[in-house]
């Protein structure tokens, strides 16, 4: 009689673990709040600096800069943030180009040309600072357009030119446990 109570005892702990496995083969942790963004802006090109092959944001929102030869007389000025052409914030940088954080392995470019620098800047923690941390400001951006405008000083000449992005797309992912549901 007591063998049938522990082999139905088992049994039960047996299919309730299963489930749980089961269960958790669905559920994931986000580490922290964050932002992701989609900058489908295309192509800039620069008359004065055609040494510029990119000037883009990453997935993680890291700004990319990408060169074809070393120009020491590039700064990042500054980021501003826009939403429908009024700046919501604004990241003031003020670093040489050459000394922002190098980014993957040199390689051949489709001019021909090997591309000597690619650089970021990571911007996570301003765009958390900017729209907010729980997605405050990014809730509204819902009705309007984002742009980000990202100053570049030539300090030889003492000229700043502007990179407009203007077709971006966010996307706020608040952190904790999640559930993934398949679609079927």
């Amino acid at each position: 009689m007591e063998t049938k109570k522990v082999i139905k005892k088992m049994i039960l702990i047996t299919i309730f673990s299963l489930i749980i496995i089961f269960l958790l083969q669905f559920i994931y942790l986000v580490p922290e709040n964050h932002y992701s963004i989609l900058d489908q802006t295309g192509e800039v090109r620069l008359e004065d600096y055609p040494e510029l092959k990119e000037v883009s944001f990453m997935y993680s929102t890291d700004l990319l800069i990408e060169f074809y030869s070393k120009r020491d007389n590039l700064e990042l000025e500054r980021i501003n943030f826009l939403f429908n052409n009024d700046v919501i914030g604004t990241v003031e940088i003020n670093k040489n180009i050459n000394d922002l954080e190098d980014f993957g392995e040199n390689y051949i470019a489709e001019n021909g040309e090997k591309v000597s620098i690619r650089k970021i800047y990571p911007l996570q923690k301003e765009f958390l600072r900017i729209l907010g941390r729980n997605a405050e400001v990014y809730d509204s951006l819902e009705d309007g357009r984002f742009y980000i405008d990202i100053y570049i000083k030539d300090l030889k000449i003492n000229k700043t030119f502007v990179i407009n992005r203007n077709n971006i797309f966010l996307e706020f992912e608040s952190g904790g446990p999640k559930i993934f549901i398949p679609n079927i």
